[in-house]
């Protein structure tokens, strides 16, 4: 059996480091993004659900789960709640469930799309397009 691993020194490792690194930007840009959309009433989760149901107007939720990374019961839950509010509908045909924002929820994509750009544009502003390029082509690589 290995000799169990001293805090400090696995905490130096730089996998370790890393992952630590790349936690602390994302909470850092979750808490962001979610200060960014409260006043426009949405989650950082529901502005990506009326994101993907934008680009893919007419999807099922089957589909529009897949693009979101979602189990069919999250997508449910988020749907129902973005149904609730007027912001998306759902056409139903047979065991298919489409999915299309209504206007209300047009509106409120054409004022919170913008926000969070910005606010991720800002986050990559010091990077040149080679870096980014790089970057994307590194995260690739951890899936």
């Amino acid at each position: 059996m290995p000799a169990p691993l001293d805090v400090d020194e696995a905490l130096r490792q730089p996998s370790i480091r890393l992952w630590r690194r790349l936690m602390r930007l994302t909470q850092g840009k979750i808490r962001e993004v979610e200060g960014a959309l409260s006043p426009l009433g949405l989650t950082p989760t529901e502005f990506d659900l009326l994101a993907v149901v934008r680009a893919h107007p007419g999807a099922t939720q089957q589909e529009l789960a897949q693009h979101m990374l979602f189990t069919e019961g999250n997508m449910t839950y988020h749907a129902q709640r973005l149904l609730s509010r007027g912001l998306i509908r759902r056409e139903v045909a047979g065991r298919t469930k489409r999915l299309s924002l209504t206007p209300e929820g047009s509106a409120l994509m054409d004022q919170a799309l913008p926000v969070v750009v910005d606010i991720h544009e800002a986050q990559f502003a010091e990077l040149t397009t080679d870096q980014l390029q790089q970057l994307e082509g590194l995260l690739r690589l951890l899936r």
